[in-house]
């Protein structure tokens, strides 16, 4: 039996009490469990399940009889996860990353056709590039690591539509500069889960990157570790790659993202 605490409205307390029940019961509970389980009568629990099923915060089983959460629980749990700040849930994470790689890392998003930082931790040995980084800097989608990797999910017509072959200026000689090639690179950081800046935006400047998944695993964001090259050096890049995707995964874990 469950005990009410003093002051509170019993009806809501004991609506509260069935839908906390019905989230620890996968094929859902009957009245008579319920009933059993609040302490109260069949009839009691069957009016206040009538009024959850009714405003579709509880369904039935027609076979079974057997009631389990509703649809409308995820109206609210959408709500509480939309007004979640994307900076607020990261930062701890990509500064244990900045501490432990003792790069510079940052947290990018999508913002028409380029990609801005939205946080960055510094790295107090990655001065050589401070002044090419700051928060609300926007950058080239098809020779960064964040902008790539923004771009690995999304069908390649629209990615033609944002990055316009023309527009895909030449910053060195390992920048990607036609469709056919950007493509290749797009789909092969879509299946290993992460990419690259191979010294593509600036010279002498290598990043790692990876995505953040929202609840319905749609890229929203990407993080990368940035840094001179003779820090972030090939033999490095295996431990670093682990290192961001497992940010990644906890960043988007807290997004709702369970994959």
């Amino acid at each position: 039996m469950k005990e009410y605490k003093e002051g509170a409205v019993q009806s809501v307390d004991r609506s509260l009490i069935i839908l906390e029940e019905l989230a620890r019961h996968k094929n859902g509970c009957g009245v008579t469990t319920l009933a059993n389980i609040l302490g109260l009568h069949k009839s009691t629990t069957h009016r206040l399940l009538m009024s959850l099923l009714n405003r579709g915060y509880v369904k039935q089983d027609l076979e079974t009889n057997n009631y389990s959460l509703g649809t409308k629980i995820l109206l609210l749990a959408g709500s509480l996860l939309e007004s979640m700040d994307l900076r607020i849930i990261a930062k701890p994470y990509i500064q244990d990353l900045a501490n432990k790689t003792q790069e510079i890392v940052h947290l990018a998003v999508l913002d028409g056709e380029e990609a801005v930082y939205i946080d960055k931790v510094e790295s107090i040995r990655a001065n050589t590039i401070r002044i090419y980084s700051q928060i609300g800097k926007r950058v080239p989608l098809h020779c960064t690591g964040v902008g790539k990797v923004l771009l690995c999910d999304m069908d390649f017509n629209r990615v033609k539509a944002l990055v316009k072959e023309e527009d895909m200026t030449y910053y060195t000689p390992n920048t990607i500069t036609n469709h056919k090639d950007f493509e290749a690179e797009l789909k092969k950081i879509k299946a290993q889960g992460y990419g690259f800046d191979e010294i593509e935006h600036e010279e002498g400047i290598r990043c790692v990157a990876a995505p953040i998944y929202d609840r319905y695993g749609k890229v929203i964001a990407s993080i990368s570790i940035a840094g001179p090259t003779i820090y972030i050096t090939k033999e490095r890049v295996p431990e670093l790659v682990q290192q961001i995707t497992e940010t990644t995964k906890m960043i988007s874990y807290q997004l709702g993202h369970f994959n």
